[in-house]
């Protein structure tokens, strides 16, 4: 009877573990899936490149900087801000190590780099909680949990220390780019790192930095003078001519020029040679493509070839109106919706665009565009803009509902438009 008592009890244990998601094989197959990118690089290899990389750290922390330094307000159902809310206050002071912009910039650095970024909310009911504060969890140390059924129950965190450390399911925010190459496996999946999809060019533009660095490092004398005839100088001869040529040929002021010498002399050149300098034209080539990674212009980055006074400018509002105000958007929605439901209430962050001076001058752009039209012409473009899109252009912020109705339907029965 023990015996079969045993047997049972060892065959319920196998199912169990060929069950339940947290078995050893299961747990190594969780760890792959959610710390390794789609081509088989670890996402710490994605940070990394954020330290090693120049052209990696230049956009991204550009991206990143701008956004978060954008300021942020928070409105309710109706579009009126609120000045007083536990929402407006967390976000303003998220915990005691970081401000609302530092906060905002890891949140922004996470999700590029990684394309996943987790934000720990700790309620002021915990015990060693002194108020409501919310930490960016490192993208690399998390690992999401799941019951035996493939539904998300805990995030295990390691931290700096070593520390293992267990968060509920429902105090974490994952904010996430859209990946539809990975498979969405137990109901979960994780976003899609731009550095993924180019991480060919991240490997060639080192190549490149480390190729221009050994140029430099070892070019050392740009030229040779020797004699051109059958008689060799003497030491003091050739030591009396080198004093002469360093005191003639050195300092800035001569850079780049040749001493001529009435002694019969031949150059040998020993600078870079025409491969070397194409070679370092192929570190712009590189930054152009990782800008091309995250929608930023590369004029905005010292591309001089590209850049002129007029690009410039239309540059600086491309940034605003296709990379820096959407992932504004994106994040302070989903921190919206997160810190709402905490809060039981409904109020949403939004970025103040009045206080913007790329979006000001974006919009203002647009007034004027309008105002150089006939009134006629003028007023049926505005009739057939939202109420928001009105209210953009003369850097008003916008209201709930009003990027739904054109502004030509507020005069048909049973509408109301407010602008």
């Amino acid at each position: 009877m023990d015996l079969l008592k045993y047997f049972k009890k060892s065959n319920n244990a196998v199912k169990s573990a060929v069950n339940s998601i947290t078995s050893v094989d299961s747990f190594r197959e969780l760890k792959d899936f959610f710390t390794w990118g789609n081509n088989g690089k670890n996402i710490k290899s994605f940070l990394n490149s954020y330290a090693n990389n120049p052209l990696v750290y230049m956009v991204v922390n550009k991206i990143s900087q701008t956004t978060a330094a954008m300021p942020r307000i928070v409105i309710d159902s109706k579009g009126n801000e609120v000045n007083e809310s536990k929402l407006k206050e967390l976000i303003e002071n998220p915990n005691s190590e970081q401000s609302q912009i530092e906060f905002n910039e890891e949140v922004n650095e996470s999700l590029l780099l990684a394309g996943n970024s987790y934000i720990y909310f700790k309620s002021d009911l915990e015990i060693d909680a002194l108020r409501d504060t919310m930490h960016v969890l490192k993208p690399d140390r998390v690992e999401p949990k799941f019951d035996k059924f493939g539904i998300l129950i805990q995030y295990d965190y390691t931290d700096e220390f070593g520390r293992l450390k267990y968060y509920p399911a429902a105090d974490v925010l994952h904010i996430k780019t859209s990946n539809i190459v990975k498979e969405d496996r137990y109901k979960y999946s994780t976003g899609l790192s731009p550095l993924d999809a180019g991480w060919i060019i991240i490997q060639s533009s080192d190549e490149k930095f480390t190729a221009e660095a050994s140029i430099f490092k070892n070019r050392g004398i740009i030229g040779v003078l020797t004699s051109a005839g059958d008689t060799p100088m003497l030491p003091e001869e050739r030591e009396q001519l080198q004093k002469e040529y360093d005191d003639e040929m050195g300092g800035a002021t001569k850079f780049n020029k040749v001493k001529i010498s009435t002694t019969e002399l031949k150059y040998l050149q020993t600078g870079m040679t025409p491969t070397d300098l194409k070679l370092l034209d192929g570190i712009v080539s590189s930054l152009r493509l990782i800008c091309g990674l995250f929608g930023m212009p590369s004029v905005l980055f010292n591309d001089t070839a590209n850049s002129s006074f007029n690009n410039y400018s239309t540059a600086v509002g491309v940034s605003y109106s296709d990379v820096y105000v959407p992932l504004a958007r994106k994040i302070d929605d989903k921190l919206s919706r997160f810190l709402s439901d905490k809060y039981e209430v409904e109020e949403y962050i939004v970025v103040d665009s009045t206080k913007v001076d790329g979006i000001k001058a974006s919009t203002n752009s647009v007034a004027q565009a309008l105002g150089d039209l006939s009134p006629l012409l003028a007023n049926k473009i505005v009739d057939n803009m939202t109420p928001n899109e009105v209210r953009e252009v003369v850097g008003l912020i916008g209201k709930d509902g009003g990027d739904e109705i054109p502004t030509t339907q507020a005069a048909q029965p049973n509408v109301s438009v407010t602008v």
